[in-house]
């Protein structure tokens, strides 16, 4: 009777140690939905030519790469208690720092902060629930989870356009930051702190595995999710997040429409992130990230091509759709993949390969914005994506194979060690 083990899986999630990381990274992209309609149109008010905003931009994914494998490693030293706690408070630092931004360069330094504290908190998050949750709930929990962060970014972008069209955009920031110390506070307070234990066979724990690096950047499934990584932040960075609003700027749309859009698309995603857990470990990885990619390409065409609020409103409540799919998909993929020794440096990988392509997609699409005009940037963006499915959906097939032989090669271990003499 499925509906019952459904229920009965439900009321197994329903505990203090998920309830309250949900609640945390709710909090968390509260804060980052708070910035990400007006980014764009903060940088530009200083003065940020196109060019200039995708450099700006960048920094984000710059600081993403730098810190995310490192933050994945203290996790796993330290516990992912720690890491939370401390990227809230360093969402509060970066907020302030924006809102007392005088141009555009002064943004690079905030925009890094950022990013450290995305990687301390989104990807550890995931880790947190490795700890925590046995492993038939984990892809279920990650839901859940994934579902908070869509809830907490509808509501961020609200705050963001309305505070900022009444009261500015640096008293958006101010208010980004007040709810990121709230957050930090109540992460120390709720949070279990679980410490790893130093593994039983030696004595000491070196701080960077590289054999175990070296392992997870081979695995099949990492290598996938990291390819469709890259291409959905060029899509999400680029596209929605950095062009999507100068562009509805540009036809007449006003900043708290943006902010609404923004907010519609978000409780699209979460609505469907909730069923997406159980089911992402039925449906093949591959596949699905491959279909939403192709579906993400089509939206970042059609996007450039329409000045209705509306259409834009159902492309973009589409693609948070998908994201919500490839978000719940892709993390559970790499949360299995990583092992409870390594899952948050597996995940810290996972986020670095997102940050490779915002630096690089970001830079590029800022050249292809200054020389070729904003239009073509969906256009680029769209290829990209296209691109991508293919690819992804051919590392799929060699996932696949590569899963089937390692299970023929233990089926026939099996059998030998039955036929051995006792």
């Amino acid at each position: 009777m499925p509906p019952v083990v459904g229920l009965s899986m439900y009321r197994r999630l329903m505990r203090r140690d998920l309830l309250d990381v949900c609640a945390l990274i709710f909090i968390a992209d509260i804060v980052v939905g708070v910035q990400s309609p007006i980014f764009s149109l903060y940088a530009t008010s200083l003065g940020a030519s196109l060019g200039v905003l995708g450099l700006v931009t960048s920094a984000l994914g710059l600081g993403r790469l730098a810190s995310a494998v490192p933050a994945g490693l203290v996790s796993d030293r330290m516990g992912p208690k720690t890491v939370l706690v401390a990227g809230m408070v360093l969402y509060a630092i970066s907020f302030a720092l924006y809102a007392l931004a005088p141009a555009p360069g002064w943004l690079i330094v905030p925009r890094i902060l950022q990013a450290i504290a995305m990687v301390s908190t989104f990807p550890t998050g995931i880790a947190y629930i490795g700890d925590v949750i046995e492993e038939r709930d984990r892809a279920a929990a990650i839901g859940l989870y994934t579902a908070a962060m869509g809830s907490g970014f509808a509501v961020g972008p609200l705050i963001g356009t309305w505070v900022g069209s009444t009261a500015g955009y640096p008293a958006a920031y101010a208010a980004g930051g007040v709810i990121a110390i709230a957050g930090a506070v109540f992460g120390a307070v709720r949070l279990v702190g679980k410490k790893p234990a130093p593994p039983a066979d030696s004595k000491s724990r070196r701080f960077v595995d590289r054999t175990s690096l070296a392992l997870l950047l081979r695995h099949p499934a990492i290598v996938m999710a990291c390819i469709a990584n890259i291409a959905m932040t060029v899509s999400q960075t680029g596209a929605v997040f950095t062009y999507f609003p100068v562009y509805a700027r540009s036809v007449g749309i006003g900043t708290l429409t943006i902010g609404t859009i923004f907010a519609w698309r978000a409780l699209a995603s979460a609505t469907g992130r909730v069923p997406m857990g159980p089911l992402s470990g039925r449906l093949p990885a591959g596949w699905t990230l491959a279909a939403v990619l192709l579906v993400e390409a089509g939206i970042d065409f059609f996007m450039a091509h329409t000045t209705s609020p509306l259409t834009l409103t159902l492309l973009l409540v589409l693609e948070g759709i998908g994201f919500g799919i490839f978000l719940v998909t892709s993390q559970a993929a790499v949360s299995a993949a990583g092992g409870a020794a390594s899952r948050g440096a597996a995940v810290g990988i996972f986020w670095m390969a997102g940050a490779a392509g915002e630096v690089i997609g970001l830079v590029f699409l800022g050249v292809v914005a200054q020389s070729l005009g904003l239009i073509a940037v969906f256009g680029a963006v769209a290829a990209t994506s296209l691109l991508s499915s293919l690819v992804v959906a051919g590392l799929g097939l060699l996932a696949r194979q590569d899963s089937r032989q390692h299970a023929r090669v233990e089926v026939a271990a099996g059998d030998h060690g039955h036929d051995a003499p006792q």
